[in-house]
């Protein structure tokens, strides 16, 4: 294929830019030029030239040297500045060595001495084409390609040996990286965020996690990782050898914890987890109300009567919480040694049995160890209070008394919560069962006879607490305890409070 036709089936929808002062050759090159690019634009001079380039972005140029107005290197330097990847041929009739190498300093794709033969054109057209059609595909196949990386369903990375030299936007996104360049910095070593965990891989004494993945490339390994919101999440990595580059791979991440495998693994480990995401939300929304100067409500139950008053949270620490509060609070959570917090914003109630530090003076609780329950006792419906004086209790399982040691610990218009040092034969939930109280109200004696059934039964080291839930009980002498005891308990907490 002659020269002229190879240049057609490049130039073919082309633009071109021709800059010449010579009028005579600018018009002869301009029917050359037609007859296969689809837009030839002429300009006198580097001045025009400059401003048709700053409009149109041509490809390609061709220019003279010696010009009115704005000489050719001048253009040249213009044309670069704007567009680097354009590529532009000198024909001049002087091809001094300054030229020259100015020239090869602008990245001049070839000079030409006049007068150029059609051969000899259409022959460097060509090739300027040829390179500037390769930069073109290059370049989309590296757009697409970069397309394809950011768009995988998976987090994706390439590493040389522990070196992260490309990551897409999804493993930006889960390490909140703005920029490779930010991940160089913040990830030194990605194996060492792999989180232990039974049967997943991560660096200890006798392994390095990137190492056996790099060494073990296509299998596959299980592996958790903390994201910014700290929850937990668990990933099937895979790490693929490039072919010819010795030292390079690409890991994949693929995220699995939709399918809540983590606890077959390691249930114990799951549940520390757990624990730790739920103590970072709870503080997450203590933040959040402390910000706001919002309240929040504390509760406590002295002998089963219920304190509750609002507070506010003055300082959040590393593991615990400061709240002001009234002094009856402060009194029944010493008393107590539990507390129970709640607001609009909690998902569950929050409980507390690590009470740190009271401070009377400054009318604050140090509260460490809070945790969501999801029951608590602010979620009862009826008053449950512990017993003075020296109330007693049978129990009769059929016909049979139970001869063992009965301690009543507490008791409600519903129920009775009882202490045992051994469990009756055959009782079992639901069992049904006859229950002779002795309380005493006003210094008399007054027996409540009531058939039950066992609700729960919870085992001690040494001895067995029974729930019991009434049946048909005539309620009147139990309501009337439970109110002159609560009525005995408030005047316990404001002596406390006077006191």
């Amino acid at each position: 294929m002659s020269n002229l036709k190879k240049l057609q089936t490049v130039a073919n929808k082309l633009s071109i830019l021709y800059v010449e002062d010579n009028e005579q050759l600018r018009n002869k090159a301009a029917k050359f030029l037609q007859k296969f690019f689809e837009r030839v634009d002429l300009a006198a001079n580097g001045k025009e030239g400059l401003d048709l380039f700053k409009n149109h972005h041509y490809p390609i140029i061709i220019t003279d040297i010696k010009m009115p107005k704005m000489d050719g290197l001048t253009l040249i330097k213009h044309i670069k500045a704007i567009s680097p990847e354009s590529e532009v041929i000198v024909m001049s009739a002087f091809d001094t060595k300054g030229i020259l190498l100015k020239g090869i300093e602008l990245s001049v794709f070839r000079f030409l001495k006049k007068p150029v033969n059609s051969e000899e054109l259409s022959e460097t057209l060509y090739q300027a084409l040829l390179k500037i059609n390769t930069l073109l595909h290059t370049k989309l196949f590296y757009t697409h390609l970069k397309d394809v990386f950011n768009h995988q369903s998976a987090m994706v990375c390439m590493l040389q040996g522990s070196n992260l030299l490309l990551a897409n936007e999804l493993f930006l996104e889960f390490f909140s990286c703005q920029s490779i360049q930010e991940c160089h910095k913040n990830l030194e070593d990605l194996g060492a965020l792999f989180l232990e965990h039974d049967g997943f891989l991560y660096n200890h004494d006798s392994e390095i996690a990137l190492d056996r993945l790099q060494h073990n490339p296509n299998r596959l390994y299980h592996v958790k990782l903390r994201a910014e919101d700290q929850t937990l999440r668990h990933f099937i990595v895979k790490y693929h050898t490039i072919p010819e580059k010795e030292g390079f791979g690409v890991l994949s991440f693929d995220d699995v914890t939709e399918l809540n495998l983590l606890k077959l693994f390691d249930a114990s480990k799951t549940e520390e987890d757990r624990v730790a995401e739920d103590s970072h939300k709870l503080f997450s929304l203590l933040e959040v109300i402390q910000r706001n100067s919002a309240k929040i409500e504390l509760h406590n139950y002295y002998k089963g009567l219920s304190v509750t008053n609002p507070a506010v949270i003055t300082e959040i620490k590393e593991d615990s919480f400061v709240v002001k509060t009234s002094y009856i609070q402060q009194k029944a959570a010493q008393l107590e040694q539990r507390i129970f917090l709640d607001s609009s914003l909690f998902p569950f109630h929050v409980q507390s049995d690590d009470i740190r530090t009271i401070s009377f003076e400054k009318q604050t609780i140090e509260i460490g160890g809070a945790k969501f329950v999801e029951s608590s006792p602010i979620m009862r419906k009826t008053i449950r209070v512990t017993l003075d004086g020296s109330p007693r209790v049978s129990l009769f399982l059929g016909e049979n008394k139970f001869h063992g040691d009965i301690e009543i610990e507490d008791i409600s218009l519903e129920a009775i919560r009882v202490r045992l040092n051994a469990i009756p034969a055959g009782l079992e939930r639901d069992t049904e069962v006859r229950l002779d109280i002795v309380l005493e109200i006003d210094k008399r004696s007054v027996i409540i006879n009531t058939e039950a059934l066992l609700l729960k039964k919870i085992e001690h080291k040494h001895s067995f607490t029974l729930v019991f839930i009434f049946k048909n009980l005539e309620k009147k002498d139990l309501i009337k305890y439970i109110t002159k005891r609560q009525m005995a308990l408030i005047r316990e907490l404001k002596g406390m409070q006077n006191g």
